[in-house]
């Protein structure tokens, strides 16, 4: 089985080590079996972001006998560095592992057929077929939650195979600590990570800022309005019997549960979760959760080390594709070299230390706060001196600082 890959630059030039460009696929199969009508083709980079994804039956994948040509429509950055591609043909998967170099060329180091419950098996199986795992495959600083989100989905086929042979399903642990330097960043987040894990529960969310306010009647109100439901309202005896369908509560700005006066809400919380039919998140930066825990030792029993999960800091990938997303949204083209200037800017700083702690703000602010005005001056400069608009229409180099 041979696989060729390339990524043809838009411009045409071959001469840049950071282009953006096109990829497409050749793969020749030689002896293996004919390709079922399901086989898929996806390609992540190392940090598990689905880069591109085709199946049999798509207009740009052509087949001639064993031979696919797979021609994918979408440019992005290519960054020199380690990649993937999962050929899956039916139950059969087969691994492909690429080198990038800075002359722009792939080489494959080797080929392996993947088993069954493999990391490959579920990224070319279950999460391919989710449309939510595109999205949360390429939010930066997530490596932790994608490597506790296959091993979830690896247990779900598990217990799908104990049912299939009349054995008790496994109960697992769902509560996690989620340790983020930003509120916002883990919101959407959390909500994927559920219907992706196949969690299947009502889903609550609340602020903690809200659940006291001393200047209500009743400062425990919207602290009330999130266990309301906790009785089943069949419960004519009122006894307090628990529903049928499990919950998951999810916690937001917990330093909030800290403050003095806030005893009484977090005993509630403990008292209500987690428990036997309910589960708990718990979101905050790493210092909140560390309070957390030494002010309630007792919810230390309640999270395993592996449900710990963290936001990481962006790696240099994370930071120059999400470079490049916030270019497009900013309306700005880049000429082709000043797209293998950036990212060589990008990769000294990186190396020097300096955008190391960067976040998705600070990328904003670097192309909205300082490339777009130096690009606009120059630009304006030019025309007022009698350049064509045409020239003076594409970010350069010198627009960088």
């Amino acid at each position: 089985m041979k696989l060729i890959l390339k990524a043809v630059p838009d411009s045409g030039r071959n001469d840049l080590a950071y282009f953006k460009g096109k990829p497409y696929v050749i793969l020749d199969l030689d002896q293996t079996p004919e390709p079922s009508d399901t086989c898929t083709f996806s390609l992540y980079n190392d940090q598990l972001s689905l880069l591109y994804y085709a199946k049999k039956g798509d207009k740009l994948m052509k087949q001639a006998d064993n031979r696919f040509i797979v021609v994918f429509n979408k440019s992005s950055v290519w960054i020199p560095g380690h990649y993937f591609l999962l050929f899956r043909n039916g139950d059969a998967i087969h691994r492909f592992d690429l080198q990038l170099d800075e002359q722009g060329l792939f080489t494959q180091q080797s080929v392996t057929p993947c088993a069954p419950l493999s990391d490959e098996d579920i990224l070319s199986g279950v999460l391919l077929e989710h449309g939510h795992w595109y999205h949360l495959s390429r939010t930066p600083g997530l490596m932790q939650w994608k490597r506790w989100l296959i091993t979830r989905l690896q247990e779900c086929k598990l217990n799908t195979l104990r049912a299939d042979n009349f054995h008790a399903v496994l109960k697992f642990c769902n509560n996690l600590l989620l340790a983020s330097p930003s509120n916002d960043y883990v919101a959407r987040n959390v909500t994927l990570l559920k219907h992706l894990a196949q969690i299947k529960c009502e889903f609550n969310s609340a602020d903690c800022t809200t659940l006291y306010d001393p200047s209500k009647a009743n400062p425990y109100e919207k602290l009330d309005e999130v266990f309301s439901s906790q009785s089943s309202y069949n419960n004519v005896l009122n006894m307090n019997l628990p529903v049928l369908e499990d919950r998951l509560y999810e916690f937001r700005n917990i330093w909030a549960l800290l403050e003095p006066g806030r005893e009484y809400v977090l005993k509630k919380l403990i008292a209500h979760c987690p428990g036997c039919y309910d589960s708990v998140i718990f979101c905050g930066t790493q210092d909140d959760i560390d309070r957390l825990l030494q002010r309630a030792p007792s919810l230390q029993a309640y999270f395993p080390q592996r449900n710990r999960l963290t936001v990481e800091d962006y790696s240099l990938t994370d930071i120059i594709l999400l470079f490049f997303q916030e270019v497009e949204e900013a309306r700005l083209q880049f000429t082709p070299v000043a797209t293998d200037a950036a990212c060589r800017l990008l990769t000294e700083r990186f190396e020097q230390g300096t955008i190391r702690q960067w976040t998705l703000t600070d990328i904003r602010h670097y192309i909205r706060g300082e490339i777009l005005p130096a690009y606009t001056r120059r630009a304006i400069a030019a025309i007022q001196h009698g350049a064509a608009p045409k020239e003076v229409l594409e970010v350069t180099p010198e627009d960088l600082g």
